[in-house]
């Protein structure tokens, strides 16, 4: 099985997003899958121009000849990618969407029904790849990812496989260098290794794992004054 995770912090590896990636990933990893991680902030990907040769004039390929034709070909090899990315006013980076607008190649320009919905077929014939989506914040709150999430599960046409959301992600990158913030973020950590296992041996993460993902390792309160503080 072949993981391709898309990390679409402007931080790439300094990123908080990092943090829960990771060992997510190792989880992947101790369950027999492949994985990569691709950078975007290392990668030369053009705004969408709108003009959709890559639907009539060359099906498939797009006018700009940039890092985003491996990428294609990554994303049609994968069986589960991995959107990773923070909230940036409620949705995904600029780098994460100008990724995601570039993916029209792989879709044709037919509007078909399926269901009661309305979609464009894939292009390639290959069934569309599981979806995972981890991404995190600065304010607490699960309800900040709603937008977001329902642009995933749209866009996924119900292959969205799991969420990772962490709500207080502004300590993150410290949980490594502090001996008791690393005590207090253990279950959660071991939760990710957790719920990659799980995504690649049953394709979902359980009920349990999700639970200790979604609870809030500090107090709101607590963390809203932390971080009110480093601002000063």
């Amino acid at each position: 099985m072949k993981i391709l995770a898309i990390n679409g912090s402007p931080r790439g590896e300094k990123g908080n997003t990092e943090v829960i990636l990771k060992p997510f990933l190792k989880g992947c990893e101790e369950a027999g899958a492949e994985t990569e991680i691709v950078y975007l902030k290392d990668k030369n990907i053009k705004h969408c121009s709108g003009c959709f040769t890559c639907w009539t004039k060359t099906p498939g390929k797009c006018i700009h000849k940039d890092d985003m034709e491996e990428l294609l070909q990554k994303i049609l090899e994968a069986d589960i990618i991995v959107y990773a990315t923070p909230l940036y006013y409620f949705t995904v980076t600029g780098i994460m969407k100008d990724f995601m607008d570039r993916m029209l190649p792989l879709n044709n320009r037919e509007i078909v029904k399926k269901g009661e919905n309305y979609t464009h077929p894939k292009r390639f014939g290959k069934a569309p790849a599981k979806t995972v989506l981890i991404s995190n914040c600065g304010f607490p709150g699960q309800y900040n990812f709603s937008g977001l999430v329902e642009t995933f599960k749209v866009m996924t046409k119900g292959n969205l496989a799991g969420t990772i959301l962490c709500a207080q992600g502004g300590i993150l990158q410290a949980v490594n260098m502090d001996d008791m913030l690393k005590k207090l973020y253990a279950p959660f950590l071991s939760a990710l290794v957790s719920a990659g296992k799980e995504i690649v041996n049953y394709g979902y993460i359980k009920d349990e794992t999700q639970a200790v993902l979604d609870k809030d390792v500090i107090d709101p309160e607590i963390y809203i004054k932390n971080a009110n503080s480093s601002c000063m």
